[in-house]
């Protein structure tokens, strides 16, 4: 009889879950901008901050895709006791 593995969350799932938090983000931005420029002390528009905030992600993701393209995801890696 074998025994089973712990079901834990592994690198894909990981990876999944980081992009639908992108993806709800983003969804939300240009909400979220107007809010930020209609504060009393922000001296931005809307567009200005939706577009720093979309240059961040950019530069965020091509980080993340480059660490996903050269990190392995084997889900063998668990080593048996």
């Amino acid at each position: 009889m074998e025994k089973k593995q712990p079901l834990t969350v592994g690198k894909k799932e990981g990876i999944g879950a980081g992009i639908i938090a992108i993806g709800i983000v983003l969804l939300m931005l240009p909400s979220i901008s107007q809010q930020i420029a209609d504060l009393e002390f922000v001296a931005s528009s809307a567009f200005g901050i939706m577009t720093g905030a979309v240059f961040m992600f950019g530069f965020f993701t091509l980080i993340a895709g480059a660490v996903i393209t050269f990190t392995s995801l084997d889900d063998d890696e668990i080593e048996e006791e």
